[in-house]
């Protein structure tokens, strides 16, 4: 099922590489053995005069310019689902790039939806209900406690009046009593709250309208506490209910919560706006650790420069640091690399590369583009010089022969820095000064001139087509037993969504249907009894058993459906590019794969990429047969990283070229006559890589090296001939190209 099953097969294909370009900067190994003198035509004199000339003491480094690129992966161990994007599709912030098999967490969020929206309905029409059957009982209560405020209101005097006329005589109420001064107590009565009391010397008359005011306020108070202790017993269960309720209502929400974080941590979204620029090699159902980058995008707005690996401290003693990209220069930044990190990575067995932004107008500069970092360590402009075979060391320092007529006079002298073949005379002699050379140069009468033109490296290869968004189609069945009968498409045929991909015949599960229908009449008949018993009454319950027969009726469907099928159908348009090896009859379980489906609008021509030279950005031709077997070509772009830009997780050995849509039709059901899917999806890819277009560029055979620099033999106007080193950016089998050191038009001798 992985990947590897059609990028495996780019090994069955030859791949011709040339790649002699720009990116391949002077060894710095000497070259004197390559070197094949002419016929000599004259010599020079054994000497040359000492002279101001620019030295240059400088390294090559090739780079690529690429995006700023993030790395993503999954959070936890997961097994892949599908990538959400796919190399040179642009993606927008947050948008998914790839999916984990969510299937199991998908059931819980759902199940766990099911259970709070049951909780929220039960909940809801519990109060409802609580508050319907508090209804009567409010009414109830308040009546009774306005009867019992207005029995309050209308209390009678507990005992009636008693009098004392006629010597203090006690009589009843309407007899007159002799007055007592204020304050003093009548006899038979004391104060307080007993006041009103009987004493044991004299007990008044209780009246009888008190008695039945207090029979009545007994019976009516006594009514209105008990309902009012009804009405506020079920509302302390509601209240206490309703925070269960809220707990456990809280707790279901935490877990979807969780259940949906869980979901989120084994989905990627990309953290910037941009371009997929490298996926890993993995496919649908593999497992994949936590924290593994499987995807990476770019974002094209942000360019850079990844080159081989410069170290701090060449990069901080550097006198001159910068890019050389279609002859222009470019200053550039240099980000350091902390040695901890750099540790890291090496232990981990990365090839770790340096990265450098570029300075100033940029907006000629495009993705892919080549670049090459000069890093000069050393440079003197117009230093007093001599041919460094000129110059001796012995015991007191270094020294030159100096020639005078035919004396060499022995002249200690002050050096400098050497760019290898001329060295820096501080002092000793001046310019002008004619020093000895061991032995003389011979040099022939051909000569070339400095140009300038483009150059660039010729890549040629042979990819394949391939699909790396796909489906794969399983049996979705899941009663009964499922016996494949046969496939009715085969490899690399098309298929359109609904197309019928295989057949089954599905055996019933006889005794788990008429389980299920036995438990289907029980609760029918149950419903019944309780709407004889009273629909009204019963009616919650009755909800209850209806809702039981739904789920019931729907198993029955769901197993009825199942085993009816005869047919499974493609879920989307594509071709075949894999079948699972399967014989009549052979049983199918529940999720069983059976054929993968290729995205035809997800279309790569993949070809290995050998040496990381295929960048992206870069444009390549490609040659195909149409369905005509007409040669055709069209141009492509790569759409992957290579490995300067990604981590040791997604470099890969082999390059996604994207295709323009018009023509992967026609690509894709090309020369059929040919006979074979693999022979039509056979391509030739070329393209010209690491270009440098105006600069100046010299034959290669006019170049020499010395201890790895480069010098040419440069034609003065007055017809002497000197040597002079330049950086050089690169060569091919015919020209260097010049970086530093070198002018257009300069006359040069072959020696």
């Amino acid at each position: 099922m992985k990947r590897q099953r059609f990028l495996g097969l780019l090994l069955l294909f030859s791949l011709t590489v040339t790649m002699v370009g720009c990116g391949q900067t002077p060894p710095r190994e000497s070259m004197a053995q390559d070197v094949e003198l002419l016929e000599p035509v004259g010599m020079t004199a054994s000497g040359e005069a000492a002279m101001l000339r620019d030295l240059y003491d400088a390294d090559i480094y090739s780079a690529t310019v690429v995006p700023y690129v993030e790395e993503y992966g999954f959070d936890e161990d997961v097994t892949l689902r599908e990538f959400g994007a796919f190399p040179g599709e642009t993606v927008s912030r947050g948008e998914v790039l790839a999916y984990s098999d969510t299937e199991k967490l998908d059931k819980q969020i759902e199940d766990q939806l099911e259970r709070i929206q049951d909780m929220e309905t039960e909940f809801a029409e519990y109060e409802q209900q609580v508050r319907e059957d508090l209804e009567k009982p409010r009414e109830e209560v308040k009546q009774l406690e306005d009867i019992v405020k207005n029995l309050e209101k209308e209390k009678p005097e507990q005992y009636l009046k008693v009098s004392r006329p006629n010597g203090g005589e006690p009589t009843t109420e309407g007899e007159t009593s002799e007055e007592k001064p204020s304050g003093e107590q009548h006899p038979g009565t004391v104060s307080g709250p007993d006041a009103d009391g009987p004493q044991e010397e004299d007990k008044p008359q209780i009246n009888p309208a008190y008695e039945e005011w207090v029979r009545q306020y007994d019976y009516w108070n006594g009514r209105y506490r008990i309902a009012d202790h009804g009405v506020n017993t079920t509302l302390l269960q509601l209240e206490q209910r309703t925070a269960l309720y809220e707990l456990d209502h809280d707790y279901a929400l935490q877990q979807l919560q969780f259940l949906r974080d869980s979901k989120n941590n084994i989905t990627i979204h990309s953290g910037i706006a941009g371009n997929v620029v490298a996926l890993g090699d993995y496919a649908y159902g593999d497992y994949i650790e936590g924290e593994t980058p499987i995807v990476a995008v770019g974002d094209p707005a942000r360019r850079m420069l990844k080159c081989d690996y410069i170290n701090r401290k060449t990069a901080a003693t550097a006198q001159e640091m910068y890019a050389v990209i279609d002859g222009i220069r470019y200053e550039v930044e240099y980000v350091p690399m902390e040695s901890d990190e750099y540790t890291r990575l090496t232990t981990q067995g990365e090839t770790v590369y340096s990265t450098l932004y570029l300075e100033g107008d940029i907006q000629e500069v495009n993705l892919g583009d080549y670049a090459a970092v000069v890093v000069v360590h050393k440079k003197r402009e117009q230093a007093l010089s001599v041919p460094a075979e000129a110059v001796h060391r012995d015991e007191t320092g270094s020294y030159v022969y100096v020639a005078n007529g035919e004396e060499n006079i022995y002249t200690s002298v002050s050096t400098g820095m050497s760019d290898g073949v001329y060295t820096e005379i501080l002092s000793g002699i001046a310019q002008g000064d004619v020093v000895r050379l061991d032995q003389g140069r011979q040099y022939s009468d051909q000569r070339v001139t400095v140009e300038r033109g483009s150059f660039h490296s010729d890549f040629s290869g042979v990819g394949i087509m391939a699909y790396p968004s796909s489906v794969v189609e399983r049996s979705r069945i899941t009663h009964g037993t499922v016996y494949f009968q046969e496939f009715q498409t085969a490899m690399y045929q098309h298929v359109d969504k609904g197309d019928v991909i295989a057949t089954v015949r599905v055996a019933e599960d006889e005794i788990g249907v008429q389980r299920l229908a036995l438990q289907l009449q029980r609760q029918l008949e149950r419903v019944q009894d309780l709407v004889d018993q009273g629909e009204e009454k019963n009616k919650k319950a009755i909800e209850n058993r209806q809702k039981e027969i739904l789920k019931l009726q729907e198993q029955i469907t769901e197993l009825m459906q199942d085993y009816q099928t005869t047919v499974i159908r493609a879920s989307q348009s594509g071709i075949v590019i894999w079948m699972a090896d399967l014989e009549t009859e052979d049983i199918l379980q529940p999720d069983s794969y059976l054929v993968e489906i290729a995205d035809e609008n997800t279309c790569y021509v993949v070809l290995e990429n050998e040496g990381d030279v295929l960048s992206y950005g870069d444009r390549v031709q490609v040659r195909y047969q149409d369905r005509e077997e007409q040669e055709r070509e069209t141009t492509g772009m790569v759409a992957s990283l290579n490995g300067r830009a990604v981590s040791r997780f997604l470099r890969q050995e082999y390059a996604f070229i994207l295709l323009p849509p018009e023509v992967i039709g026609d690509m894709s059901v090309g020369t059929a006559g040919w006979g074979g899917w693999w022979n039509r999806a056979i391509f030739d890819v070329e393209a010209s890589l690491r270009e440098m277009d105006n600069v100046l560029i010299v034959p290669r055979r006019a170049v020499r090296e010395s201890e790895g620099h480069t010098y040419v033999n440069v034609v003065e106007p007055d017809g002497s001939i000197v040597r002079r080193s330049f950086i050089a950016g690169g060569f091919d089998k015919s020209n260097y190209w010049v970086v530093e050191g070198l002018t257009e038009g300069m006359e040069l001798c072959l020696e």
